[in-house]
């Protein structure tokens, strides 16, 4: 479960990606967050589906690929929203060590296609070196009419993961707990719906 001091710095984040022009940088790529391109994704329903690409084949880290649908306050799909995505790389860090920013390294933000579906690319996160929580993605979703979703997406298997999370997730809804699959690419997936309630 996130501590107060943790969810004071996880509000502070978020407003820092709201804010934070384009998408994130990865290893010594210059920005892969801020592709954002139509391409048919395994699981989103759609051609037109929003994928960003986090970080390349040079990060470090099993690959892990997130797909899919915002539905608006009455169960629909929604376009035009928009999903911030950010995490910690394999070792559990944000950034390296020493770092002056405190915008995460690994982010992106994608906005949902006329189906509402969207994806990320990316690695599976590392839990935080000081220990205390899952690995986890944070998730930001908006859309106009609707009132903003913070949300962690946890792994079923992590051994950090207690029941204490499991039952934090179940009662707050702030949490959402994943199993995902391995491809015979060796790529991890899975898919994952976000509803939003109406302002």
């Amino acid at each position: 479960m996130t501590s107060r001091p943790r969810a004071r710095a996880t509000l502070a984040t978020s407003f820092l990606l709201l804010v934070s022009p384009g998408g994130g940088a990865c290893a010594q790529e210059p920005g892969p967050g801020r592709e954002v391109r139509s391409a048919p994704v395994p699981g989103a329903s759609g051609a037109g589906t929003s994928v960003v690409t986090i970080c390349g084949a040079e990060e470090p880290g099993r690959r892990l690929t997130m797909t899919g649908r915002v539905l608006d306050y009455g169960g629909r799909p929604l376009a035009g929203a928009a999903v911030i995505a950010y995490h910690t790389d394999e070792d559990g860090l944000y950034n390296p060590r020493g770092s002056d920013t405190r915008v995460p390294r690994l982010r992106g933000t994608a906005v949902t296609a006329n189906d509402g579906t969207f994806a990320f690319h990316t690695i599976w996160p590392g839990a935080y070196p000081e220990g205390g929580a899952p690995a986890h993605i944070h998730l930001i979703v908006t859309a106009p009419a609707h009132h903003p979703r913070f949300l962690e997406v946890q792994f079923e298997g992590d051994p950090h993961l207690t029941r204490e999370h499991r039952e934090h997730a179940e009662r707050t809804g702030n949490a959402i707990i994943v199993r995902p699959s391995k491809g015979a690419d060796g790529v991890w997936t899975f898919h994952q719906d976000v509803r939003l309630s109406g302002s």
